[in-house]
């Protein structure tokens, strides 16, 4: 077995690029020798052995800091409590994971509706969630739905995924003459529904549930919120529908294009 090893040859050995060799270096975490004959810089076998313990505890994601402090000048306890520390972490940064899992699955739920329910409307049975539904203003544009943005900055971020930004149109006012000056912007919510009404001044909390109803998914550019109300009044006419509640629309997706936001709502429409 050899004494001393070059650079080089460690880094062939142990699979590690130079460049890192040369940061353990410049950290003082693992510097090579001196031969005083020749000038070369090298690793002697200890150094293998502390080189050996690093790669362990890099396996292990410890910071170079916690490393350090490990191979350097610790106790079996120090070491249990960072391995501790780290577990700690790891759990927090698996939840966050978990959490963005649940995020992407209800996301791609939400654009394969828009895609394939967008050209057609079909009944549903039993299917639906039931909402609160906490109405915030009753402007007729969702795109001067600022406000709510603005009195929702206190919410926790993953709360937003019992989140959605709706409108409602309470039963027998779709045909009114003013039917888009009644209408009601807000959200609807399925869980942690006091954390929300706590940081929320809403107008109203309404309870909305439906075993039966009619499913489509209607889009709208900002041209199509002048008149957006008869896109939903043509789909009751044209299908016949007797409404026998509130029509509660859920924001699915903003998609774009030539830079221009498209919406698209999933309309839950009540029927007999």
């Amino acid at each position: 077995m050899k004494e001393k090893y070059l650079i080089g040859e460690v880094s062939k050995l142990f699979n590690i690029t130079r460049d890192t060799l040369l940061h353990y270096d410049k950290i003082g975490l693992l510097s090579p020798k001196k031969d005083d004959k020749n000038g070369y810089r090298y690793y002697n076998i200890e150094d293998l052995n502390y080189l050996t313990d690093i790669i362990f505890y890099k396996s292990l994601n410890l910071s170079l800091k916690d490393i350090h402090k490990a191979i350097k000048d610790s106790s079996p306890e120090e070491i249990l409590d960072l391995i501790k520390e780290k577990e700690i972490y790891i759990k927090k940064e698996l939840d966050k994971i978990k959490k963005v899992q649940q995020r992407l699955e209800s996301m791609k739920i939400s654009v394969e509706e828009c895609i394939n329910d967008s050209k057609k409307i079909e009944l549903v049975k039993d299917e639906k969630e039931s909402y609160f539904f906490l109405e915030i203003t009753k402007e007729n544009k969702f795109n001067d739905f600022i406000d709510i943005i603005e009195k929702i900055q206190n919410i926790n971020q993953y709360t937003f995924d019992y989140v959605e930004f709706s409108f409602l149109i309470d039963e027998g006012v779709l045909f009114d003459k003013d039917a888009d000056k009644k209408i009601k912007w807000g959200l609807t919510i399925t869980e942690n529904i006091d954390e929300i009404k706590n940081n929320i001044d809403s107008k109203s909390i309404e309870f909305v549930s439906e075993e039966k109803y009619m499913y489509t998914v209607i889009a709208l550019n900002n041209n199509d919120y002048e008149n957006w109300i008869d896109y939903v009044r043509n789909i009751v006419k044209e299908n016949n529908i007797d409404v026998a509640g509130p029509i509660l629309g859920q924001m699915l997706l903003t998609a774009y294009k030539d830079s221009n936001p498209i919406d698209y709502f999933g309309l839950y429409i009540p029927v007999k």
